[in-house]
Formats: C-alpha cells, sequence, structure tokens
C-alpha cells in the first residue's frame, strides 16, 4: 500500500498557500504532464482558490490541506502510473465538490504524488473536514488501488518493503475485505435480483444482513469478520441502489440460466485454484488469487502480442 502522510505547515495564509502550490509545481521536481488539476487548472489553481474564499467570504482559518500518497522505491511502475492512481484517488466521497491541485515528483528515489486541497468547497463554501473514519476509509481505498495496480507494499512505520502477496497473508485485516470486495462484485454482476445475490453469496460462504429498515448492508465472511457495504470501495458502487441497477442490468442483458452458468463458472474456477498447490495460493482467499492468476494471464498474452482486447472488455 502508498503511505499517506499530513503536512502540518503554515496552512492559514495566502503566501503559505501559494509557496506549497509552487512547491508541488516545480519543474525540478516533477513534469508538466504530471501536474494536474480536479475541478480547477494546474496553472491558475491559486488564484481559483483564492476567489472560492472570497465568494463564500472564507478567507480565515485554515487555507489548504496539504498530503502525500508515497510509493515503495523498489516498485516498477512508471511516474504516470501513480499520477493515474493519484486520479483515481481524489474519486473519493471525501474530496466531492473540493478544488485539488496535484503532481507527481520524480526527484527522489521513490516515487510521491503531493496534494494541495482548497479548504473551501466551491460549491456550497463549507469547509473541509476529514474524521478518523474518514481517514481510515481513505487509506482503505488507497490500499484498494494499490492492489488493483500491483503495487509493492511499504511498511510506513518501520520503513520496509513487502510483496503484495507477503502483505496480504501478513494484514489480514485488509485482505479479508478486499477478498469481501471481489466476492459482492461478481455476485452483483451474477444475479437478477436480491434474493439471487444473497443466494450467490451464500454459495461462497458468506452471509448477508439486507433489510429494508436498515440504510447499509451486512456482511459476514466464511471467518466471522464483518462489514457494511459502505466500506466498499468505490461505496457508490455498493449501496442498495446501485445493486439494484446492476441486477434490472443483467435482466435485460442475459437470462436466468447464463447467470447461473456464470455463478458455477466462478465456484468450478474456486475450487480448482483452491487445489491448486503450484503456485503457493492461499485458500483462504479464493477470489483474490483468482484475480492474481488473470492478471498473470493477461501480461503474458501481452507480452506474446497476441491482440487480445484486454481494456475495452467489461469489468465483472
Amino acid at each position: 500500500m502508498a503511505v499517506i502522510e499530513f503536512i502540518n505547515g503554515s496552512n492559514n495564509t495566502y503566501k503559505g498557500m501559494k509557496r506549497a502550490i509552487n512547491y508541488i509545481k516545480n519543474p525540478l521536481k516533477t513534469a508538466e504532464h504530471l501536474t494536474v488539476g480536479k475541478d480547477c487548472s494546474p496553472d491558475t489553481a491559486y488564484e481559483e482558490f483564492v476567489m472560492i474564499k472570497q465568494n463564500f467570504h472564507k478567507e480565515k482559518g485554515r487555507h489548504f490541506i496539504h498530503f502525500i500518497q508515497s510509493f515503495s522505491p523498489n516498485d516498477k511502475a512508471t511516474p504516470e502510473i501513480i499520477n493515474e492512481i493519484g486520479k483515481r484517488f481524489l474519486e473519493h466521497e471525501v474530496f466531492k465538490d473540493f478544488q485539488v491541485v496535484y503532481a507527481t515528483h520524480t526527484d527522489k528515489e521513490h516515487l510521491h504524488t503531493h496534494f494541495i486541497i482548497n479548504s473551501v468547497s466551491f460549491t456550497k463554501g463549507h469547509k473541509w473536514q476529514l474524521s478518523k473514519e474518514e481517514l481510515e476509509s481513505l487509506k482503505e481505498y488507497s490500499d484498494e488501488l494499490c492492489r488493483e495496480y500491483g503495487l509493492i507494499v511499504v511498511d510506513g512505520e518501520k520503513g520496509k518493503h513487502k510483496k503484495r502477496g507477503e502483505y496480504r497473508s501478513a494484514d489480514k485485516k485488509q485482505s479479508w475485505k478486499y477478498e469481501l470486495y471481489l466476492a459482492v462484485r461478481n455476485c452483483k454482476w451474477c444475479s437478477r435480483s436480491k434474493e439471487e445475490f444473497i443466494k450467490n453469496m451464500n454459495k461462497l460462504g458468506y452471509k448477508v444482513d439486507w433489510t429494508d429498515e436498515r440504510k447499509y448492508i451486512n456482511f459476514e465472511t466464511p471467518y466471522g469478520k464483518r462489514c457494511r457495504n459502505r466500506k466498499l470501495y468505490p461505496p457508490e458502487q455498493f449501496t442498495k441502489e446501485a445493486l439494484f441497477k446492476a441486477f434490472e442490468l443483467n435482466k435485460q442483458k442475459a437470462d436466468k440460466k447464463q447467470l447461473e452458468a456464470r455463478m458455477e463458472l466462478l465456484l468450478t474456477a474456486i475450487e480448482m485454484i483452491s487445489k491448486d498447490n503450484s503456485n503457493n495460493y492461499n485458500c483462504d482467499l479464493p477470489l483474490t488469487a483468482l484475480e492474481g492468476q488473470a492478471k498473470k494471464e493477461r501480461a503474458i498474452e501481452q507480452s506474446k502480442g497476441r491482440g487480445l482486447d484486454w481494456e475495452n472488455g467489461k469489468d465483472m
């Protein structure tokens, strides 16, 4: 996972904000194509930040938030990939309606992205706040992105580096939650109704508590770990409304037998990979293992130049 670090500097003056923005845009540390703005232009971010504050009469207190997302020096990811991860990171709901200028720095041994957030919302004028729960969700979301891109895990406290698989074995808190995410995502596209979804989750060993009286869906893993749907990322894809929408799409595009066959294929693949001792797969995390195997096969096909259109395939 990437290390998220908030910078506690002088952030209550316009001078400090301008200095911070100029620092992250320094051409000696980054490149023009790695300097980006969310809901603002990187070239005029300072002026835009000031204008929003003046429009809402919010020129006192904290002017900006500065944080860094750092990656392992042993990682093979390009600056462009790290910058793309930064862009996707800002899709998290805590950044909604807030301007952000960010830049990926390449001047150190490890790649890292600096983010400067305007402390005032450009839509409603409220100040940016981050609770402990939201901070944890941010870190978890960052971890999910790192897993998706197959990045090396960084231990922020000890400075040690572990490969992705080693991290999952060492940190059950993250691995079981990612396995749950994969289970929900797969069952989402194998179901035509709430009842079918719950039945399919049960087939994978998960308990589902989904009632009309409660806002959130509660999941329980085969090993007794519990998690709400709002803890899965991106959260907007796993709300009750989003799941019902997926069920309706499934009804339009596939009949019941096709979806049942898709689910059976998944169960067969899980059974096969659980019996495979050749690749040191974690039998407790079969969907994670399947995902890793699929990415390996994808890389092999791409290296052979077979021209398979992986990128345009539907994300199931």
